[in-house]
């Protein structure tokens, strides 16, 4: 018989996946659109049960964590990926897709999705003429983070800071001993504001594999607004990079978080690049 031949579709299993699989996959598509189709989030839960776990054989991988997945996957695996988190998540399910040359957004309109949220990627091409560090109060001591002893704290500071952050503000001991684990992570460049023993505020950097920073997490505990630790904690990480030796620096920042981009921008952070989260029309399921 004639006719035109019809790809079958890739099988999708919900089994934990193999996370160097995961890891060579995401690296690879990242190649080609120019941004990890994967978050750091993701790709610590990748041995996690408390996730939901969906592979489609050798061409992709999907993880649901609650209402939010992310897909790591070549494009003829999106369907199946996406036919089967809908279904185990009919209600509400919201799909990442990161930087602008993802098709995966495209794939994702056609099926009716609306954007939900904006993540803006921001740049800062050059560390050479950084200011000098903002004044602090005389009774306020930036110092490193101490593994197995300011864990709590941080947790506490970290889930007021961003209360309304409905990723950042769910981080458990779990997910802060997952980023101890990880081979980038370095307490020197954790830094703490603390204040007689209270902590204030932290600014968390991390340097990638090519060498460029990051200004991983930046975070200060409500009481502390206004005592200057925004950009007090900005500017000694930023040093703390430059002084490693990172030719620039990136980090996102939510578009609802207007203050926390108006203060990057002011330092010379550039907008370059975004994630969006995309919401499955109410009607689906």
């Amino acid at each position: 018989m004639g006719g035109a031949s019809v790809s079958p579709v890739t099988p999708v299993s919900r089994n934990l996946p193999d996370g160097r699989f995961v890891h060579e996959l995401a690296a690879r598509i990242e190649q080609r659109i120019g941004a990890p189709p994967l978050s750091d989030q993701a790709l610590t839960h990748l041995g996690s049960a408390h996730v939901e776990h969906f592979v489609a054989g050798d061409r992709g991988y999907a993880q649901l964590d609650g209402t939010s997945l992310e897909i790591a996957a070549e494009p003829d695996a999106y369907a199946p990926l996406l036919d089967a988190a809908e279904a185990a998540a009919p209600n509400g399910l919201q799909v990442w897709t990161h930087g602008l040359r993802s098709p995966l957004a495209t794939v994702l309109a056609e099926r009716g999705y609306e954007r939900a949220r904006v993540l803006h990627q921001l740049v800062l091409p050059t560390l050479d003429s950084l200011p000098p560090d903002p004044a602090l109060a005389d009774d306020i001591v930036v110092r490193p983070f101490v593994v197995n002893e300011d864990e709590d704290a941080w947790l506490a500071v970290n889930a007021a800071a961003f209360a309304d952050h409905p990723e950042q503000g769910r981080w458990t001991i779990e997910d802060l001993v997952a980023r101890e684990a990880e081979p980038w992570f370095d307490a020197a460049g954790f830094l703490l504001a603390d204040r007689a023993g209270e902590l204030l505020g932290y600014h968390w950097t991390k340097i990638h594999e090519d060498g460029r920073g990051e200004v991983y997490v930046l975070g200060i505990a409500p009481a502390a607004q206004g005592l200057g630790l925004g950009a007090g904690l900005l500017i000694r990480g930023l040093r703390h990079l430059k002084e490693r030796g990172c030719p620039s620096v990136l980090l996102y920042a939510d578009d609802s978080n207007q203050t926390a981009l108006r203060l990057y921008e002011r330092f010379g952070f550039e907008r370059h690049d975004r994630d969006i989260q995309w919401r499955a029309p109410a009607t689906r399921g």
